[in-house]
């Protein structure tokens, strides 16, 4: 478990602002309190050189958390996503976001080395496809630590969030009130945090609507557009009754789906209906359009580099937030009302 600031203080019988006071060297701290808070500080294992280096330069830091690939790619969203982070870090007065990819496959001392030599205020972790045990190490490195779209029930650490679970039940009731009574679910095949929020509302809003069938189809795919164009045409090989409607986990799954549906000589949205989540480009390259859930990036960008100037302009904040963006439903052409 990472040493603290925080441990610090109750071991010195002192508040974490007076230790964040100490080790940054900074005036209000008597002789005896100073000396007795390095004392305690160095009894209990706590590390602070490296952070003192990091924290006293203008550069944040963006750690994009790679376990295996699937999810986080070169893809409209994480584009939109960490440009969203790149514009309020010069908002908020830094100077230069530095970027870094961690591959869980790759040796952790190594990355870990050179994140240390970036010199860092602190770090945006991107924790889409990262476990709770992937983040310790991050926390070691001594500088405040907001998590971007995940977060674990055992860290407290601030975090921004999609809500995923209200806006998947919202995507799945807003099928039901265009008369779909037959709803099917396009789930991915990969499991992050997301995901399994999604597949948690939509469920939820399935059992609480008026449905021919409690138990949904649902099927399997890739979570890119091309391995759901495999799998869903793999699935539609099969000659299966289809439902009225889909809800997708992502537009990359929407996408790659319609389009293996279309081949398979199902029109959209006069058969079936479908919805994405994400709201990225592909949206408008499809014919129809695909309605989807925008989640607005820049927002979540703006709101996890705010949070971490907060830490870092006051690290004796004590409560951890958790903010999550709600997304909004997008109307195009892939979803058809139907009479009753």
């Amino acid at each position: 478990m990472r040493v603290t600031a925080r441990d610090v203080a109750k071991e010195a019988g002192v508040s974490p602002a007076t230790v964040s006071l100490v080790f940054r060297n900074k005036p209000g701290v008597g002789r005896e309190t100073r000396k007795r808070v390095m004392e305690c500080a160095q009894r209990i294992g706590f590390e602070y050189d490296s952070s003192e280096r990091m924290r006293s330069t203008s550069t944040l830091l963006l750690v994009v958390y790679k376990r295996h690939g699937q999810v986080v790619r070169d893809t409209p969203f994480f584009e939109t996503l960490i440009k969203g982070v790149s514009d309020a870090t010069y908002k908020h007065g830094y100077q230069r976001l530095s970027i870094s990819y961690f591959y869980e496959n790759e040796s952790a001392s190594e990355q870990l080395k050179a994140l240390r030599s970036v010199k860092c205020a602190g770090i945006i972790l991107l924790a889409t496809e990262a476990l709770a045990k992937d983040v310790s190490q991050f926390e070691r490195l001594g500088v405040p630590v907001v998590l971007l779209d995940s977060w674990f029930p055992t860290k407290r650490l601030d975090s921004v969030i999609i809500d995923n679970t209200r806006a998947a039940w919202e995507a799945a009731r807003y099928l039901s009130a265009r008369g779909h009574r037959s709803i099917g679910y396009l789930h991915s095949g990969v499991s992050v945090r997301n995901f399994l929020e999604r597949q948690e509302g939509f469920y939820s809003a399935i059992r609480s609507a008026k449905t021919e069938h409690p138990e949904p189809q649902v099927v399997r795919v890739g979570c890119s557009t091309e391995a759901a164009y495999d799998d869903m045409s793999a699935f539609l090989d099969g000659g299966p009754d289809l439902p009225t409607a889909y809800f997708a986990d992502s537009d990359l799954i929407a996408v790659g789906c319609m389009r293996a549906m279309q081949e398979h000589g199902v029109r959209i949205p006069d058969d079936v209906s479908i919805i994405g989540f994400d709201d990225t480009v592909q949206c408008k390259m499809v014919k129809p359009n695909l309605s989807t859930m925008s989640v607005s990036k820049e927002t979540m960008g703006e709101l996890a580099v705010r949070r971490l100037t907060e830490r870092i302009r006051n690290d004796a904040v004590d409560a951890a937030v958790r903010v999550s963006v709600l997304p909004k439903i997008v109307e195009r052409g892939s979803v058809r009302s139907i009479r009753a």
